[in-house]
Parts: structure tokens; C-alpha cells; sequence
């Protein structure tokens, strides 16, 4: 179990962002991609992916197998894979080599593993100009296979999800938004606990804060990250938002040509893109606006529509309101009452 220690000053710090970039993610997806133990959920996903281009056989996939490479706190938050890429480029090769290190030895704390991680052996991306250039093309080829063509709906379900957090924030404060999290993160004051496969150990905030960031690709044991560049940056973590099999047909799955063409023929087609609109995680009728390229007097006409239907349900959170999904909508979506 991962415990998070947190003073006064650390939940007056404590925030929730909606993504740390699709680098990020594609190195996330890099580690997801290569455990062949890893969650069932993401089998249909893996699938797809190595089909459209064997990754695996790349040298560079060797530094994500079995550990996670946090190079995502070398680069930063990136809002675009090419900064990201660029980032990463440029980033000084002793923070790199501090990186690699830090993961072999973690490999080596956390598995009980003797054997030499092979990650390490492969190249040397911090100083080899060509090592690094090979990494660089790993990882395009990872996110144009794996992550790019999901990355639409990724972003509107990573929003969602702060959307969530960051109302019950300003409305109840950090205690209340720490207490909402999914049920392997438990809420201890001034303790986060967290279960289910979670690194061992104890992390002091020490007036750092705490930055949650939803991922759709973050599925190894969950542990926290610290900026390598700046000591007084919050610290990192990262909340799985792909937990059922649901959420990963609605994120993670290209091939709905017959559930879609049936859903249009149900509800008509404005219907059926704002019930995928919803599906892609709950927002509120701004955000649905947005998603469906509407404006929101008409989203709150089709949301209504659906909710008297049964397949979405809308909660008042002060002000806002926030559209989710219902059993019967996520079965619907999900073709259970449609032959594909």
C-alpha cells in the first residue's frame, strides 16, 4: 500500500488537471502496450494496435517492458505530441540517465528481480544522438498506432473527469475531492491510501501539494512522481480513468460502424452523437455543446430528450449541471441491444 501524507499546506495546494499531454500518455501506453499480464480490458486494444504495426519489434520497446520510464516529468506537460517529442529531444542527459537509473533500480526494488533490466542495456538515449532518435521514433510509432486514434475521445473523458473533481474542489474543498476518488484511493486524514497493486511505502508532500492527473493509459502500480527539474512542484499522480470493460469500448474501440448506424437509426443522428457525446464521460451542457458542435440551448434539448428516455441522468452540482451516462445508455452504446 502507497500512503500520501498530506500538512495544511498541502491541500491548500492540491489540484486537479485534465491531462499531462498525449506524450504522456504514449509513454503510459508504451508500458500498457507490452504486458501481456496487464489488465484484459486493454486485450481488444492491444490487439488493434499490433496489428496496424508490430511496436514490439522495435530496440527502443525494450525500455518499457515490465517498468514505467517516467519521462514525462524530464519534458513537462506537453499540450501536443511534437512539443513533447521536441521536449524530450532536448532534454539534458543527466536528467535522462537519472531517469533510466531511477527506473532499473525501482524495477529492481518492487519485482525482487536480479536479472539486468534490459531497458538499460539497449542504448544509451542520453548521450547516443541516434539511441535517442530511435526512442523518438518508438514513440511515434506507438502514439500513431495506439494512442492517436482514440485521442479525441481520450481528451473529452480526461476533461470530464477533472470537470468532476474540480467541482466537488471548489464546491467541498481537497478533503471532500480526495474522499470522491475511485475505491482504491481512500481518504485517511491527513492520509491518501492507496490499495489494489499500488507501490509499497510513504510519500510527505512537505508543502509540495498534490497535482492529480486522469490517464487513460496508466495502468501500472500506481506511485507518485516528482518534477526534475523544479523540488517545489507539486507532485504528480496519475488516476486510471479506463476501470471497466465499458470504458474501454467507449475510449479504446475504432470498429462501431453497426452500433453507430443502428443508434442513428433509433434516435436520429444529433440524438445518437450526443448519447456518444455523454458516453465519452459525464460534462456538463457547456461541454456537450462543445463536444457535439451545438449550442447549448440545442444540447440541452437532445440531453433532455435522452434523459427522459432513460439513457442519461443529469445532476445539479450548484450552479452546473452534470450529464452521465445511465445503465440503459452505456448498454446501448456498448451494442448489447444492437447486432453489429
Amino acid at each position: 500500500m502507497l500512503r500520501i501524507t498530506f500538512t495544511p499546506q498541502d491541500l491548500a495546494r492540491t489540484r486537479i488537471a485534465a491531462t499531462w499531454g498525449p506524450l504522456a500518455e504514449t509513454l503510459h501506453a508504451a508500458t500498457t502496450l507490452q504486458q501481456p499480464h496487464g489488465r484484459a480490458m486493454f486485450d481488444g486494444w492491444r490487439q488493434d494496435a499490433r496489428t496496424r504495426a508490430p511496436v514490439s519489434a522495435r530496440a527502443a520497446s525494450s525500455l518499457f517492458r515490465e517498468t514505467i520510464v517516467d519521462l514525462f516529468t524530464v519534458t513537462g506537460a506537453a499540450p501536443s505530441f511534437e512539443e513533447g517529442i521536441e521536449a524530450l529531444r532536448a532534454a539534458p542527459a543527466d536528467l535522462l540517465r537519472a531517469e533510466l537509473e531511477g527506473a532499473a533500480e525501482a524495477r529492481a526494488r518492487y519485482s525482487r528481480r536480479t536479472a539486468p533490466w534490459p531497458g538499460l542495456a539497449w542504448g544509451d538515449v542520453a548521450h547516443d544522438r541516434a539511441d535517442r532518435e530511435e526512442l523518438l521514433g518508438f514513440l511515434r510509432d506507438v502514439h500513431g498506432t495506439a494512442v492517436a486514434p482514440h485521442w479525441q475521445r481520450i481528451t473529452s473523458r480526461l476533461r470530464a473527469e477533472q470537470t468532476r473533481h474540480a467541482l466537488r474542489l471548489a464546491q467541498d474543498g481537497p478533503e471532500a475531492m480526495l474522499a470522491g476518488l475511485a475505491p482504491e484511493f481512500r481518504w485517511k486524514p491527513p492520509v491518501l491510501e492507496i490499495g489494489r497493486g499500488a507501490l509499497a511505502g510513504t510519500v510527505e508532500l512537505k508543502g509540495r501539494g498534490l497535482l492529480l492527473v486522469p490517464s487513460a493509459f496508466c495502468q501500472t502500480r500506481p506511485g507518485t512522481y516528482t518534477d526534475a527539474l523544479d523540488e517545489q512542484a507539486p507532485v504528480l499522480l496519475f488516476l486510471p480513468v479506463v476501470r471497466r470493460l465499458t470504458d474501454a469500448a467507449a475510449l479504446l474501440t475504432t470498429s462501431r460502424q453497426g452500433i453507430d448506424s443502428a443508434l442513428s437509426a433509433l434516435l436520429g443522428r444529433t440524438r445518437a452523437r450526443t448519447l456518444h457525446a455523454v458516453g465519452d464521460g459525464p460534462c456538463t451542457t457547456g461541454q456537450l455543446a462543445e463536444r457535439i458542435r451545438a449550442s447549448q440551448p440545442t444540447a440541452s434539448e437532445q440531453a433532455a430528450v435522452l434523459r427522459r428516455a432513460g439513457l442519461i441522468t443529469t445532476t445539479r452540482r450548484g450552479s452546473a449541471v452534470l450529464h452521465t451516462l445511465a445503465p440503459l445508455g452505456d448498454a446501448m452504446l456498448n451494442g448489447h441491444h444492437f447486432p453489429a
